[in-house]
Order: C-alpha cells, then structure tokens, then sequence
C-alpha cells in the first residue's frame, strides 16, 4: 500500500511539472520556450531574460522569438535597452548577449521563403540578368540576358576584352557564372548556338543547362545606404631591405552605396586593384563611428570613367563595430529612417 502511494504521489509531481511546463494556468509555453533556447545555444539565465521580454510584449506566441523576424523586431529593441542598461553586467557579457540575438535575427532572416528558393536550371533564369562569361582563350567577359524561353537563352553580345566584336562565338563551349539576388551564384556550363552579329545590338543564343551548381551562397544581408567615407591604402615599405605593410597617411574618399557586417560596396576615383588592403573609416549614424581593414575582391565600372565601384570584404572589424552595423541593417532602432530625416531637414534663409 505503501508503495502505490509513492508511486501515485510520483505521477502527481511529474504531472504537475509537466503541466507547468506546458503553459500550466499562466498558458505560457514553458517546455517549447526553454528547449528551443538551449538548441539556439541560450544559457538558462538568458533564456529567462527573453522569457520576460517574450511576456512584456505580449507575444502570442512567445517561442517565435527565437524564428520569426517580425516578433525578433518587435522585441530586440527593448532587449537590446535592458542589456545596456543592466550594470550587473561587464561590457563583455553585454556584447556577448547582444551578439547573440543578432545571430539569432540573422538566422530567422535567412530562414525566410525567399532565400530557399534556389533554382535548378537556366528556365529559371529572369530577363537583365548579369552574366560573366569564361572562356578558356580569350578570358572573362560580360553579358545580359535579354530573353529566356524553351529553347534557348538570349544573351546580349559578351563584352570586356580587346577586340571581343570580331570573335566568332558560334559552336564555342563556354562557363557562365551569375549571382541570383537573396540567393546564391550559380554556374554552368554550356554551348553557343548562334551569334547574330550583324544586327543594331548583337545576340548571342545559347543551349539550357539543367546541371547548374550552386558555387556561392549569400552569408550576409545587405542594404543599401549612401555613406561618406574616408579610406588609407595600405603601402608597402621596402626600407632595411624588408617589405613591411603599414597604412598611408594620405586620405582619399569615397561613398559606400551599401554595406553588411562582411562587407561593403564603395564607390571611389579610379587607382585600388584588386586585393589591394585599406583602412575604411566611416559613420553609420551621428554618433556610431566604424574603423575596419578590408580587401578589395571585385572591381568593376560605372558610368563616370574616373569613378570605379569596389566590392570589399572586411579583414578585421571588431564586435562592437560589427553589432552596430547589423542594427543599422536590420534597423533596429530606425537609424536608417532618422539619417534620411536628418538630410531632409534643410534650413532655408528667412527672407528679410
């Protein structure tokens, strides 16, 4: 008898903690909310931190903190205040949760419908896609595409290297590589069917490929911005018979027309090649200053032949720098709304 009722009272307990866990009478998810945070690598103590800031906001549903965007949004900005604000904590936890959350919206960003859509073949390809066409002879080339249907692809004439209008293209086997937006870069390889060269704007007509590889997924999202920025080639100093790096004195500027924690575009006067190294120093707001070392990986043109437009990843870049672009990015805090509001608010002379 006595027994039996160890046993009942046993069942009691672990009915009662299953049932609390469940939500129990204050309905809140308690089992669902807690495992989902140790698989997101939360310790226990911050996953009752998001549990409150989960509560304050009145989610409906408080596990999709840790995958929805739009209640990440909604709840970051207060989480993000808090952790600021705790004095319990050293500035190192601080930047250690925070970058934990960002991860977090990074993830829920990139578990979004639009960036699992990768496609499987060249029927998928879209009209003014940029192509850079390989060719084993004569180089790297570029190209559009004008039109997809069921049997060909239509390509603007490939352009980029001396004498490209006289090459006879037709029969030619050739390796296109191009970058899918919110995707990936893909490459194929594949045959040229016809090259009509005589008319107003040549063409090129090329053979479908259903063997498309998928060669380079996207890592980071950016946005676009417009943001001045100064930047210090690094030189090389052959003294003592060495070839030591250091950073120019010399300024040059350019304009960064977008930007992620990995890297950024800039325009600038012609004169960086390709992996040259600089110092990049810039504001993201009137008060978040980022000071990083980056590479340059792609140069290409723009429409002003002094102007050059330089695609460069981010060396080093410390956490701080790197948590304060990701708010910008993902505007936590309306930066991006308030530097356009800044610009907007132009003092006109009061007439006398």
């Amino acid at each position: 008898m006595r027994t039996i009722i160890i046993i009942a009272a046993v069942v009691v307990i672990i009915g009662i903690v299953v049932w609390r866990f469940r939500g129990g009478k204050n309905k809140f998810p308690w089992y669902e909310f807690f495992s989902r945070g140790r698989k997101e690598g939360f310790s226990y103590k911050e996953i009752r931190f998001l549990k409150r800031i989960a509560v304050s906001n009145k989610l409906t549903k408080p596990q999709s903190i840790f995958w929805s965007t739009r209640q990440l949004d909604r709840c970051l900005r207060p989480a993000i205040r808090q952790i600021n604000a705790d004095e319990n904590m050293s500035p190192e936890a601080k930047q250690a949760m925070i970058n934990k959350l960002l991860e977090l919206r990074k993830k829920a960003e990139f578990n979004l419908p639009k960036y699992q859509k990768r496609i499987r073949d060249t029927n998928a390809m879209l009209p003014r896609q940029k192509l850079i066409i390989r060719e084993s002879t004569y180089g790297t080339f570029v190209s559009w595409v004008v039109e997809v249907n069921r049997r060909y692809i239509v390509i603007t004439q490939p352009s980029g290297q001396a004498g490209w209008q006289a090459l006879k293209w037709t029969g030619m086997k050739i390796n296109i590589y191009f970058w899918r937006m919110d995707d990936a870069g893909y490459s194929f390889e594949t045959k040229v069917q016809q090259q009509i060269s005589h008319e107003e704007y040549p063409l090129m007509y090329l053979e479908h490929s259903n063997k498309l590889k998928r060669v380079q997924k996207r890592e980071s999202v950016r946005v676009d911005t417009n943001l001045r920025a100064s930047f210090y080639p690094v030189v090389y100093s052959t003294a003592d018979g060495g070839n030591k790096p250091f950073i120019s004195k010399k300024k040059h500027v350019g304009k960064i027309i977008d930007l992620s924690e990995t890297g950024c575009a800039m325009i600038a006067g012609k004169g960086m090649k390709l992996n040259a190294r600089m110092k990049l120093d810039f504001f993201i707001t009137e008060h978040k200053r980022i000071v990083t070392l980056g590479s340059v990986v792609n140069v290409s043109d723009t429409k002003d032949e002094r102007v050059k437009k330089y695609h460069i990843v981010f060396l080093k870049i410390g956490p701080i720098s790197k948590n304060n672009i990701l708010l910008y990015v993902y505007n936590i805090f309306g930066e991006r709304e308030q530097r356009e509001e800044k610009k907007k608010q132009v003092v006109t002379p009061v007439k006398q």
